[in-house]
């Protein structure tokens, strides 16, 4: 028989006390107060809905059709203006409540909570499938052991570590691949600081010491944050099933709506981080970390102290994988609050970031090198950007590392993504010169740009330091050649490594079969074919590099290398009018993103000077002159610029010299 109720007030408090249907207070239960639960006991489902139809009735259809234990629906309808209200009436629904407005998501569940019967409740989006053995396995977990007070599954489409990569799973084979998935991932439980409330299972005697949803967080979003760090500082565990899994279309209900899904994410992440921060820490179980710096360290003493002092104030936690020191980097890693892991080097760069990654607990991984210093202003840019709101479709933020040369105003700007969700499919991949982008595209995410860099001012410079890397970096590179003999990125690496070491015929081979290799959207294939030009150029080959700097720049008509290499062939083959030209244009050129590991100079003094030095050449004397005047204004004491001035201006007329 339906129950049906019709309600606009508040919530009856009769059964579980608080005042407006929630409690902040943390009632001294201890968890082994917790009666044992039996899978066979009655479950509480509470679907909250407003509008959306038709995932409402899939979601119900999936219920009925794949849940084998003992259960009660309750339905929330939240205002709904569409034929939601109807589809409802004339479902089987055990009990019915119909809200003349959206009361949001926090007070529906709550009306919901007052009228459960059962020994646990689940919360479950009506924009959800559910697989067979979802519920029973999230049971199981909860009669394993008293101290787990909530179960979370894993998912589609969710935020933090319940995220799993499904390669776009068509609904019609869910079944099958739960059922592979449940198998090989039977009995593994993983203990976490925060579950998404889309399919959240909580033991009642939770919400009897704890309270309510908090209402203060209005339509939704933080609300499960709340209660998961509520429950944790009342003693209780959280655990994710790693066997049970939920198919989630996700925020279907606020996508449909008018309203501001950014505004509404950062207000109730405010309202959040105000509560938190006013309430005092009642338990040893320290709120989830929203930013984790993750760090690989070997033999670092000389850099590391002034790395993690830079990056401490911005973070949460600091978690550092040593790989075989022998110098006092670990205890100086711990002096400095960071959490030191020991692991074994595996040759594998990507290997030991990962370890890293596992360790941390942070929503947000921020992965920096032992030599790397960042600067004040942008530790306080990462950490605004870390707490701020995200799109859901964004896993990474791309940020600079700014390389300085023997002179520090030679800078070197190197693209790499170094702000990650904390997802377990989102790991780094290659020996050496480590890539995550490629899992962040399996994914289907996104990342976006940001003027966040740090400073990597570390690295040995001295020819054995530099003889020591070469040697390294070409045996990490022939282990992931041999893995991947024609990964047009590996061959990039290689092409590279050989033009830096100065064998240039080797260099010019790997870049060619690179290029071959590659589709014209991949990130490296711009700077291939600018270090083929480089390398050709050191060979004498001028006609080469221009074939292959043509090539480049019909692909990448705006590249600055290809530009730059462009104007100094022209300049070579004496087409004096046309370098000029290309060197201009690359000083004026407006910003344009893309992954790149650039030499901030080819668009700045370098194209000045080589500028200059074209004018001269042409005759132009004066306009030669103005250019080294603006190269000095812009790079003060600029030796070349100096001479040459010195030298130009006693071939000018006495009325043209300022």
């Amino acid at each position: 028989m339906v129950r049906e109720v019709n309600i606009t007030g508040d919530v009856s408090e009769e059964k579980f006390g608080g005042p407006e249907g929630m409690s902040d207070s943390i009632h001294p239960m201890t968890r082994s107060e917790c009666p044992p639960t039996s899978p066979s006991a009655l479950t509480s489902i509470i679907i909250v809905t407003h509008n959306q139809c038709s995932y409402t009735q899939a979601c119900l259809e999936s219920v009925r059709l794949r849940t084998d234990v003992p259960y009660e629906l309750i339905v929330v309808d939240n205002g709904s203006t569409d034929e939601t209200v109807s589809f409802l009436q004339s479902s089987q629904v055990e009990h019915l409540i119909l809200n003349e407005t959206n009361r949001g998501f926090p007070a529906a569940v709550n009306q919901g909570m007052a009228i459960a019967r059962g020994e646990q409740v689940l919360l479950l989006n009506n924009d959800t499938i559910v697989t067979t053995g979802w519920l029973s396995r999230m049971l199981d977990v909860l009669a394993f052991d008293p101290r787990i007070g909530l179960v979370g599954p894993v998912s589609n489409c969710i935020s933090g570590p319940q995220q799993i990569e499904t390669n776009d799973q068509q609904l019609s084979d869910l079944e099958k691949f739960a059922l592979t998935w449940g198998k090989e991932h039977e009995k593994e439980l993983v203990a976490t600081d925060r579950l998404v409330g889309f399919c959240l299972l909580i033991r009642r005697c939770v919400i009897e010491a704890i309270g309510l949803f908090d209402e203060q967080f209005g339509i939704g979003n933080f609300e499960d944050d709340d209660f998961c760090r509520r429950a944790i500082q009342a003693g209780f565990q959280a655990v994710i099933a790693r066997a049970a899994f939920v198919y989630h279309f996700g925020s279907m209900t606020f996508k449909a709506s008018q309203l501001d899904y950014r505004q509404l994410m950062d207000h109730n992440r405010q309202l959040y981080l105000q509560k938190w921060s006013s309430l005092p820490s009642q338990s040893n179980h320290p709120p989830r970390p929203m930013l984790s710096a993750c760090l690989i360290v070997r033999d670092n003493e000389e850099t590391i102290g002034a790395c993690l002092e830079s990056i401490r104030p911005w973070v949460d936690e600091i978690i550092v994988v040593d790989t075989g020191s022998l110098d006092r980097t670990p205890e100086l890693c711990c002096a400095l609050g960071a959490k030191v892991y020991h692991w074994p080097w595996q040759d594998s760069f990507s290997a030991a970031r990962n370890v890293s990654f596992d360790h941390a607990q942070g929503h947000w991984l921020f992965w920096m090198d032992s030599d790397d210093t960042i600067p004040p202003e942008c530790g306080r840019q990462l950490r605004k950007l870390a707490d701020g709101v995200h799109d859901e479709k964004t896993l990474g933020y791309v940020m600079q590392v700014h390389c300085p040369g023997a002179d520090p105003r030679d800078v070197t700007v190197v693209d790499h993504i170094k702000l990650i969700r904390n997802r377990q499919d989102l790991r780094f991949e290659f020996h050496i010169h480590e890539q995550i982008l490629p899992s962040i595209r399996r994914a289907h995410g996104e990342v976006e740009w940001t003027d966040i860099f740090v400073v990597h001012s570390g690295a040995d410079r001295t020819e054995e330091g530099r003889t020591r890397k070469l040697h390294r970096d070409l045996y990490l590179l022939k282990l992931d050649l041999k893995e991947r003999p024609e990964h047009p990125f590996v061959l990039f690496n290689l092409g590279m490594t050989y033009e830096e070491s100065g064998q240039h015929e080797l260099a010019a081979e790997y870049l060619r079969r690179c290029i071959q290799a590659s589709f014209t959207t991949e990130s490296h294939l711009r700077k291939a074919y600018a270090l083929l030009v480089a390398s050709l150029m050191k060979q004498q080959k001028n006609k080469d590099a221009w074939k292959a700097c043509e090539d480049g720049l019909k692909l990448f008509p705006q590249d600055q290398e290809l530009l730059f290499r462009k104007a100094m062939l022209d300049h070579y083959e004496s087409r004096l009018e046309d370098a000029a030209e290309g060197y201009r244009s690359l000083l004026s050129q407006e910003e344009d993103r893309y992954f790149s590991s650039l030499d901030a100079g080819l668009k700045g003094y370098k194209a000045r000077h080589n500028l200059a030095i074209v004018l001269e050449d042409l005759g132009l004397v004066e306009e030669a002159v103005t250019q080294w005047e603006l190269l000095l204004s812009e790079r003060a004491n600029y030796a070349p610029a100096c001479l040459a001035l010195n030298r130009l201006k006693r071939m000018l007329p006495a009325s043209q010299i300022a």
